[in-house]
């Protein structure tokens, strides 16, 4: 299994290594702007890794991880429910609700000083913490990742469809309705297409890392891989299935707004 913060290339091996890493990362801040008396601002580097930072009183806070792509999905009734998770619908683009999710908000302190729902474009980035990549849709449906979860061993009596039930190769389930603690609600199972891949190297660490743009149901994600765990480039047309971390950044002017 992956670290989240592997995944876009910023693993450390203990706290005196991410303290340096958060130093660093402040020398390059961006600032985006202060909300509810907290500086929050944004390091980002050429691979497309990215932190934001909240810093009160000149210490840093908390941060959020992320990547600077461009995937992504609508995004409505965006709410917080937890700190930094946020909920929200996935819809189609004539509104109807595909799916749900929960994910770090890239914006939670926006929309805490904004104080209601927004809806809008979003960007969605997945970190592969514990992900396998399958040559295409039949070895992933015959692989047991492709079981529902919680499947007993035999077909009920009256059953008479193909068993074990399985989930189709472009699937999602947000972890947030039975995490089993509020920092896990960010968790999802995501099984998806893959539309084209790349290596990134973060400039902070030297570490690599892949991003993959991934499409599964009712979205599309940039799924980040630690490429310890991940040598190979995912080719076009492969599955990418397990479990991910997602955040996600919504594009609303309200949220630029917010300062306070």
């Amino acid at each position: 299994m992956s670290s989240a913060l592997a995944c876009v290339g910023l693993a450390v091996s203990d706290d005196a290594e991410f303290n340096l890493l958060l130093k660093h990362a402040l020398t390059g801040i961006r600032e985006i702007g202060t909300f509810g008396g907290v500086y929050v601002g944004r390091w980002q580097d050429d691979s497309g890794a990215a932190l934001i930072l909240g810093l009160h009183d000149g210490q840093i806070a908390d941060f959020t991880f992320a990547y600077a792509g461009t995937s992504g999905g609508l995004l409505a009734d965006c709410r917080l429910i937890h700190q930094s998770i946020a909920w929200a619908k996935v819809t189609d683009t004539d509104g109807q609700q595909v799916t749900a999710m929960a994910f770090e908000a890239q914006q939670y302190r926006q929309l805490l000083a904004l104080g209601q729902q927004v809806s809008g474009a979003a960007r969605i980035t997945a970190l592969g913490i514990d992900v396998t990549i399958y040559p295409d849709p039949d070895a992933y449906t015959a692989s047991p990742d492709s079981k529902v979860p919680g499947t007993a061993p035999g077909a009920p009596p009256d059953y008479d469809g193909p068993w074990p039930p399985r989930l189709a190769a472009e699937s999602f389930v947000s972890h947030a309705a039975f995490a089993d603690s509020p920092d896990k609600q960010s968790r999802a199972r995501l099984s998806g297409t893959v539309l084209n891949a790349a290596r990134h190297v973060c400039a902070l660490t030297g570490q690599p890392f892949t991003v993959a743009a991934v499409r599964t149901a009712g979205f599309t994600a940039d799924l980040c891989l630690a490429a310890g765990d991940h040598p190979e480039l995912p080719v076009p047309g492969s599955i990418i299935s397990g479990t991910v971390v997602l955040s996600a950044a919504i594009d609303h002017a309200l949220l630029n707004s917010a300062q306070a």
